[in-house]
């Protein structure tokens, strides 16, 4: 076990700083692990993007799956989206890993990606 960094001098900051898991790391088989030695397969990832007709609603998500995904939401399962039924998949993009798609998650629930929605997904909408 490591020894936890004092909170004194400076401690605090480094403990704050320090990385939720540990980096990344090349395996004997030639594929990435993650934290506690698991084997991180560079699976396919999609960011999707669904929109209620009825609501005006987006919404945005990721998923390895997103038809399984889409069924989910439509069935009531996901809180944050079970108001708003039924849904429809508009957009869709593909990335090679988890933290790209997440990457790309993030920008669309910006202000700028609300605005790259609106510009190019709106008009599709009938607003």
């Amino acid at each position: 076990m490591l020894p936890l960094p004092s909170l004194q001098n400076g401690g605090l900051a480094q403990l704050a700083t320090r990385p939720y898991r540990t980096p990344a790391r090349q395996s004997h088989s030639g594929g990435d692990t993650f934290g506690r030695g698991a084997q991180k397969q560079k699976m396919q990832c999609s960011v999707y993007i669904l929109y209620s007709p009825e609501y005006q609603r987006f919404y945005v998500g990721i998923s390895k799956n997103v038809s399984r995904r889409l069924a989910e939401h439509n069935r009531g399962s996901v809180r944050s989206t079970k108001p708003f039924n039924p849904w429809e998949l508009v957009y869709q993009e593909n990335h090679p890993t988890v933290e790209l798609a997440r990457v790309r998650e993030k920008y669309f629930k910006s202000a700028a990606g609300r605005k790259w929605r609106k510009k190019y997904l709106k008009h599709n909408m009938g607003d």
